[in-house]
């Protein structure tokens, strides 16, 4: 079997949304393409349309789909590009345009509930106050025979669900991203009456599920807006309960079934979808459940459908009824690849906590790559083909460390790192290597380190921390907290996870990269796009710089219009190539 290649990666296709029509006779699924055509806003997208039996009947292409749902009755709408599409099972449709972006759009019996911002006119004066007169995200209700009202005026719309009577949205009252991070939970009827029902404090929600008079929402600190998993909160007769305090697993979704509550619950890579009242178990397996950075499933009846890989097999639609399992093709062709071996690891790091995640190894005597994930709270899991099993394909071991601060041992793991960002959770890491070498499982001198976000974070502060690594390579990470909090759009997210106010100049220099005095030894490639504004691209002009002036071995290698990630085709081969070549020029 071959190796797996960046060409081999570009082909595989990402499942990003399954729903079930009400009568369970037709599965629809989100598929897009692993990247963005050349200055495309958008990566190609489609939709599948299969039979009970995961035959494919249809396929819908859109540039921009954002979301997918069924009504009563068997109609699918998306949404795509200013436009609400519905398309029946006899293959008409209707077109309802909007002038703006649509978020997400929801069946309400009869009636479609969507948010959407209205887009701005371009003016020749363009010049604008910041953080002033910001676009909010708004509801609306679409009635076919009065046509489309607006619901909501002065409140943000972050995501949403209905029961057909009430409204259920996680709100703030400012637009900007970072508002998210302070967001509430709030009941909203139809005829736009706002009430807040849940303030998380500084906690996150998010995943809305509603049943009759109960809600139910994951709550816990996170990342990234769109990254949910946490404690299950349920609400009802205004009262909130924790389902799940104390878990020693994480909750990524929720769905109630005819009034009954079922949950996706990971814990440590090993998933389970299963009834929350009685624990029945609905499916279980180690892998990945998709998407990743926040996994889903759909019921209906005696249907659950997801997107779902592990080591040996690649990403497919699975359809569980009762006992029998189906999978789709969508990505079949990828399967005659090579399957890279999976360990589960545990280790105790220095403080003598236990610690978590993954070996991808064809032998211990090939060089080691230290995988960090971004976050911090997300997590490493072990998948058929990722963009780690690339450097399988290589030649390279692949270390794949859940340190503290990640997902998939409960809420009091995930939130473990607060205050203390790059310090024991790097520790884990160090430890985990020495536990890697001391264990047999790997046997080498030639290790190295690299990781995006968060985990190019913890790749540059690896060379002002430590000397075991002999090269890294970093990719849109932070390398100053107090100048990352005055241009980051997501200045919430630092103060909270770092829970101290930033102009204290305290944590935030202590755990900044070019404030950390060490006499660097380590090589280090640097990697971020112009366009990011999650982790502006100044950092690494900073780091850069820092590390320049100093004589040391640093390179910088800069993507026009990447945001936050690299997309495009080319940008993805260049990143790839050039991490493998730094690695391989560094013995």
């Amino acid at each position: 079997m071959e190796d797996h290649t960046i060409e081999d990666f570009l082909k595989f296709k990402n499942i990003e949304n399954v729903a079930i029509s009400s009568d369970g006779t037709t599965i629809a699924v989100l598929v897009s393409d692993n990247f963005k055509p050349y200055k495309k806003k958008y990566a190609n997208k489609s939709i599948y349309i299969y039979d009970s039996g995961l035959k494919l009947q249809h396929k819908i292409e859109e540039p921009g789909i954002t979301c997918i749902d069924f009504s009563h009755d068997g109609r699918l709408l998306y949404a795509a590009d200013g436009m609400i599409q519905i398309y029946n099972n006899d293959g008409t449709g209707l077109k309802i345009k909007f002038n703006g972006d649509i978020d997400q759009a929801l069946w309400s019996g009869e009636k479609i509930i969507f948010s959407g911002k209205v887009r701005k006119e371009k003016k020749e004066d363009d010049a604008y106050f910041f953080e002033e007169n910001e676009p909010l995200n708004e509801l609306y209700i679409i009635d076919f025979t009065t046509g489309i009202k607006k619901i909501t005026t002065d409140i943000h719309i972050w995501e949403f669900n209905t029961d057909g009577t009430s409204i259920y949205a996680v709100t703030s009252e400012k637009p900007m991203e970072s508002c998210w991070y302070t967001a509430k939970l709030s009941r909203i009827n139809l005829e736009g009456q706002i009430e807040t029902v849940y303030d998380p404090e500084f906690r996150q929600i998010g995943k809305i599920a509603v049943s009759g008079g109960k809600v139910a929402i994951l709550e816990s600190i996170m990342s990234d807006r769109g990254v949910i998993s946490g404690d299950v909160i349920l609400i009802e007769n205004g009262k909130a309960q924790n389902l799940t305090a104390n878990y020693d697993s994480t909750i990524s979704h929720i769905i109630f079934q005819k009034g009954k509550m079922y949950i996706l619950e990971n814990k440590m890579g090993r998933f389970r979808i299963r009834s929350l009242e009685n624990d029945s178990t609905v499916w279980e397996g180690s892998g990945i459940v998709y998407p990743v950075f926040s996994p889903s499933f759909a019921m209906r009846g005696d249907l659950t459908a997801f997107s779902y890989s592990n080591e040996n097999e690649i990403a497919e639609v699975i359809l569980v009824n009762k006992n029998r399992i189906i999978r789709s093709s969508i990505n079949s062709d990828l399967q005659k690849l090579k399957a890279y071996p999976s360990k589960k690891v545990e280790w105790n790091s220095t403080d003598g906590k236990t610690i978590y995640g993954f070996l991808r190894s064809q032998s211990p005597g090939d060089p080691l790559v230290v995988y960090i994930h971004g976050g911090p709270t997300s997590f490493s899991y072990t998948a058929f083909m990722d963009r780690t099993t690339l450097y399988a394909g290589s030649g390279f071991s692949v270390f794949l460390p859940n340190y503290r601060g990640s997902i998939g041992r409960g809420r009091e793991y995930a939130e473990s790192n607060r205050g203390d960002l790059g310090g024991m959770d790097f520790e884990d890491v160090i430890s985990g290597i020495e536990y890697l070498k001391s264990s047999g499982l790997v046997n080498t001198d030639r290790i190295y380190i690299t990781g995006g976000s968060y985990g190019g974070y913890m790749s540059a502060i690896a060379i002002m921390k430590s000397d075991i690594f002999k090269a890294s390579v970093s990719l849109y990470g932070i390398s100053d907290w107090v100048s990352f909090h005055g241009v980051s759009n997501l200045y919430n997210w630092d103060r909270i996870h770092m829970n101290e106010d930033p102009y204290r100049f305290n944590l935030y220099d202590k755990f900044s990269a070019i404030r950390m005095d060490h006499d660097v030894k380590t090589p280090i490639l640097l990697m971020h796009g112009v366009e990011d504004p999650y982790v502006p691209i100044g950092q690494y002009y900073e780091f850069y710089r820092f590390l320049k002036e100093r004589g040391k071995l640093v390179r910088f290698l800069v993507f026009p219009r990447e945001g936050h990630g690299f997309r495009e085709k080319s940008h993805m081969i260049q990143q790839y190539r050039e991490t493998i070549d730094f690695f391989n020029n560094y013995r």
